[in-house]
């Protein structure tokens, strides 16, 4: 199935666009034109690369294509939205390389600035070319997540076990069009006694998937974690356990040889020094407010506060997340002990309007 091209332009690059648009509808692709639908020279160029940068956020799979007058300034403004990463595409080589080396989802193309290739065949280039995965690609890219990232962040959580609850919370529109990263939890009762539903294959049929991170409550993560990168192909960021007796350090280079940026998690009782050794390793550490297994269960208080600041602390580089007991009474607290992560399930879906209860969990709500 092709990518769906989110496509848009100012004035200055209105007659580009419209020829962009044929083609690329000639070629089978799914063309969402966002503006401007007339030419008028006194548009403002901000009001569509925001929107196509937007699109592109809550649609992963899919690329944007935005012009103007230099290219610069639609440019500028796509990439002030996270996970956003446009570049001026002035030849065919630069749009290949912005694809293979930076993982590109947006291409800029000047409207009146002459290219040193034709415009058309730089916009293929751009569809065309795969990212190469490289570690030291990856690893850049994982620099600039943490740069761009507006902390605190709320993770809509999943923890179900069938696939029509599965299928219901993450199709929530109202709730996709707030949250860009969801997780799902996934346990299969070899660590916790609880297992939940889980299955890529099925997943990867539901449309516009968001961004995913997994956090794998069991004891022999590695079989999961290549079976869901296969099938989901916004899957970001995977989470083992501290407490698995498995090779962490193996699992973490494998894991971003794959692409993915890692996690460690941590149960309440687990000491925060048992990851002394991965920590210039990984991307982010988890540290469980709860015992994990199950839903709705009371934030274990000032023991885990006191966890959160030391985490803080000593690993300063570190994403820090939180999963469990984050609800309205206890996301304030948690956010200024430290965290800038959390991952919410029962709060959210358990309310009669899971879309307004992320939005009183949101940070301009703290």
């Amino acid at each position: 199935m092709n990518k769906t091209i989110y496509l848009a332009s100012d004035h200055a690059g209105f007659h580009l666009k419209e020829s962009l648009r044929e083609q690329l509808e000639q070629k089978g692709f799914i063309v969402e034109d966002m503006g401007a639908r007339t030419l008028d020279p006194l548009d403002d160029y901000p009001q569509y690369a925001s929107a196509v940068a937007r699109a592109v956020q809550k649609n992963p799979q899919s690329f944007g294509i935005l012009s103007c007058g230099n290219a610069e300034g639609v440019c500028i403004t796509a990439n002030k939205f996270d996970g956003i990463r446009a570049g001026v595409g002035f030849s065919i080589k630069s749009a290949q390389t912005m694809r293979e080396d930076d993982n590109a989802n947006i291409v800029c193309i000047p409207g009146r600035i002459e290219t040193l290739d034709d415009p058309i065949k730089i916009a293929n280039t751009f569809l065309s070319t795969p990212f190469s995965n490289d570690i030291r690609h990856l690893r850049r890219i994982s620099q600039i997540d943490k740069l761009e990232n507006t902390y605190p962040k709320v993770l809509p959580t999943i923890l179900v076990q069938n696939p029509k609850t599965f299928t219901s919370q993450i199709s929530n529109s109202r709730v996709r069009a707030l949250s860009t990263m969801w997780q799902i939890d996934v346990l299969d009762e070899t660590m916790f006694e609880s297992n939940s539903w889980f299955d890529p294959q099925v997943i990867s049929k539901i449309e516009n998937l968001p961004e995913l991170e997994l956090h794998l409550m069991i004891l022999d993560p590695l079989p999961i974690i290549e079976l869901a990168k296969f099938h989901l192909p916004t899957l970001r960021r995977v989470i083992i356990h501290a407490e698995i007796d498995k090779p962490l350090e193996s699992i973490v280079d494998y894991s971003h040889n794959l692409g993915l940026q890692v996690g460690v998690a941590l149960n309440p009782e687990t000491k925060i020094k048992s990851i002394k050794s991965l920590a210039d390793k990984i991307d982010l550490l988890l540290i469980m407010g709860v015992h994990p297994g199950a839903s709705n269960q009371e934030f274990l208080g000032r023991k885990i506060l006191k966890k959160i600041k030391k985490a803080r602390k000593l690993y300063p580089h570190l994403i820090i997340e939180v999963d469990g007991g984050v609800n309205q009474k206890t996301i304030k607290t948690i956010s200024k002990a430290g965290a800038q992560q959390m991952c919410v399930n029962s709060a959210i879906w358990q309310s009669n309007n899971p879309a307004i209860a992320l939005e009183t969990l949101s940070p301009n709500a703290l």
